[in-house]
């Protein structure tokens, strides 16, 4: 007989919170449950996974659809790499995101989360499951079938034979049929896909570019944040410009952490992460594609402390970095994977 899950009374109280229009008391339960979850099971466990996914519907009836999307896109990434998108309780949180960003008009978000429960969905839900036929409505009807069909040949009549002798030959011109129409397949390669008109290649390409922006401009990068705001009127000179990352958190985890924030240019933005001790120049650690709003950074010293700040680099000589996000290891003892900013 299989035991109780741990945090199933504390999501029975919060639901029962909720339904009474309890809703801050509702999310404090859940939070105060997420937390102790992590601690105890680790944040990809599938119980604390589920527990945030309702702390997150909490967040969207109160009408707080940003405080919703942070505490889904952490655990999207914190149950990622054990469960991976064909989980159902991956499907459940990647649903709800799309939900969340349909809601923030982030139509690339949603597309890109109700496309996993689209892909993975039928086969692990069901064809017929509410939130599969939801995420394909959002996404339109599926690609049509390419169906090739060759015109039936016609027929060509067999030559009449001829009369008796006795009547005069008659000359008979015989017409050449066209041969039936044959239609030529080019072979399929997945080299290169060739751009469409609305399909997704410009934006494949785009993403492409992007991470190759990011790698042109790292040295430049270097000198920008070392030399902010001394650029002599050179107009060639890499500058600080456009929206910043903002809302940066670092969840610490000793030798390691986990950075999440929020995207200012909604998925058109490649993402440079910088790092090192307090007080230092910070160096560049990590990038990461367009639409990524989180990374994971290994090997510190668990005795030492650390800041970050994530730069979003809109071309080889333009970028905007938020404002360090530090931990705070030396000041007090922190339970491991408490977020902080």
């Amino acid at each position: 007989m299989s035991q109780p899950s741990p945090l199933h009374a504390s999501r029975q109280r919060a639901q029962a919170l909720a339904g009474s229009g309890d809703l801050a008391q509702a999310r404090a339960v859940l939070e105060h449950a997420v937390e102790l979850g992590r601690l105890n099971l680790g944040e990809d466990d599938p119980d604390v996974l589920l527990t945030a996914q309702q702390l997150a519907t909490v967040h969207q009836q109160a009408g707080d659809a940003p405080g919703a999307r942070r505490v889904l896109e952490e655990a999207y990434a914190a149950g990622q790499w054990r469960l991976g998108d064909t989980d159902p309780v991956m499907l459940g949180i990647s649903f709800d995101l799309g939900v969340v960003a349909e809601e923030m008009e982030n139509r690339h978000e949603a597309r890109r989360a109700f496309g996993r429960v689209a892909a993975h969905g039928p086969a692990v839900l069901g064809t017929d499951h509410w939130a599969v036929t939801r995420a394909r409505a959002y996404l339109g009807d599926e690609p049509p079938t390419v169906r090739i069909e060759l015109p039936t040949p016609t027929p060509t009549p067999a030559p009449v034979a001829q009369p008796a002798p006795h009547i005069p030959a008659q000359r008979v011109t015989y017409v050449e049929q066209p041969p039936p129409h044959v239609v030529s397949v080019p072979p399929i390669t997945t080299a290169v896909p060739a751009p469409a008109a609305g399909g997704r290649s410009p934006a494949l390409f785009a993403a492409i570019a992007a991470g190759f922006g990011v790698v042109i401009a790292v040295a430049a990068l270097v000198v920008v944040l070392a030399r902010s705001g001394d650029d002599g009127g050179k107009s060639d000179v890499p500058t600080l410009s456009g929206p910043a990352p903002t809302d940066v958190r670092v969840r610490d985890y000793g030798a390691s952490v986990q950075l999440f924030w929020s995207d200012p240019a909604n998925g058109r933005t490649s993402f440079l992460i910088t790092g090192g001790r307090p007080g230092e120049q910070l160096k560049p650690m990590g990038q990461v594609g367009p639409t990524t709003t989180s990374f994971n950074l290994n090997g510190l010293n668990p005795d030492l402390d650390y800041c970050f700040a994530v730069v979003a680099v809109y071309s080889t000589s333009q970028f905007a970095t938020s404002p360090q996000s530090c931990t705070s290891r030396t000041r007090s003892d922190p339970s491991p994977g408490k977020s902080r900013k």
